[in-house]
């Protein structure tokens, strides 16, 4: 009905504008109810003498009890002497009043002066949807759980795989070189408590039976330590091959020497007292080049 009526007010007949007389503009609703929060368009139409300039509200323009949310300028149409100028504003309210109007204005620029003249308000009628409100209000509770579907926080894991390896790696550029120097510390030292505890075991059944064959292993574990512990292939050298390695040691010369006629020449005795002190032997020089080993390791690490 609202578009109908501006429609004809349209096409009504337009007097000559003439002097100071200025027509109101014409503004209307497109409809007549709104809710709380619904868009509403409003049309605001001017015809006037085009040799007469006009402006339509902008954006910034107090459009209470409204809130503009977006508006559409048309181009001025003219036609035997009279322009029209329109627009359409696109509102809406958050005011609880039953019935709201609007009057927006145009402003007609004149030599010294500005204008303003407004259009008839216009009337809307606000949808109460609550229609009685009891009181005290009452609380509707709701504790039943939703379910929420688990999400693996990547980003976050991310986050700490990147932390941990800067972390990591600064404590490795700091301590690096100390714990590789604790960590051979503590292989080196593994590795000689289970030679020993081998080693002596051999050594026992050997004073207790005087059995070539405990010998035998004795000797063979030596050489794998010493392989392992001076990183040279020592359990492949001969006798004389070992001697010359440790620049003719006596201990280790003779200790060998014994156990190479103990376990070659089959003569050994239970109560045989120089074979039991080369095995000793060899025991004691393992020993030292164990600390020696160690030493070396604790040297490089204060001279870094």
């Amino acid at each position: 009905m609202r578009n109908l009526l501006l429609f004809i007010l349209l096409l009504l007949p337009f007097g000559i504008v003439s002097g100071q007389q200025v027509p109101k503009p014409v503004g209307a609703f497109d409809q007549d109810t709104i809710k709380l929060g619904q868009l509403i368009r409003y049309t605001l139409v001017h015809r006037h003498a085009a040799t007469q300039e006009i402006v339509l509200p902008e954006e910034k323009y107090n459009f209470a009890p409204f809130e503009i949310v977006r508006k559409v300028f048309y181009p001025t149409y003219t036609k035997g002497g009279i322009s029209t100028d329109s627009a359409v504003y696109t509102l809406r309210t958050f005011e609880t009043q039953p019935v709201q109007q609007l009057a927006l204005p145009v402003y007609v620029l004149q030599a010294s002066d500005t204008l303003e003249v407004y259009a008839r308000a216009d009337t809307v009628v606000l949808q109460q949807l609550v229609k009685q409100v009891s009181e005290p209000l009452p609380i509707k509770s709701n504790t039943a759980l939703a379910p929420v579907a688990q999400r693996f926080n990547w980003p976050m894991v991310v986050l700490w795989i990147v932390a941990s390896a800067v972390f990591l790696s600064l404590i490795w550029f700091i301590f690096g070189k100390t714990i590789k120097s604790k960590y051979k510390l503590y292989r080196l030292r593994k590795d000689h408590m289970y030679f020993a505890t081998r080693y002596n075991s051999h050594l026992d059944r050997f004073v207790k039976s005087g059995s070539s064959q405990s010998m035998e292993k004795a000797v063979s574990l030596w050489k794998n330590y010493l392989t392992k512990l001076e990183r040279s292939a020592i359990n492949s050298f001969t006798t004389k091959e070992i001697v010359e390695y440790y620049h003719d040691d006596e201990s280790v010369n003779t200790a060998l020497r014994l156990c190479d006629r103990a376990i070659y020449g089959t003569v050994v005795a239970e109560a045989d007292p120089e074979t039991n002190q080369a095995l000793s032997m060899l025991r004691r020089f393992a020993k030292s080049r164990y600390k020696a080993q160690r030493e070396m390791i604790r040297n490089a690490k204060n001279t870094r």
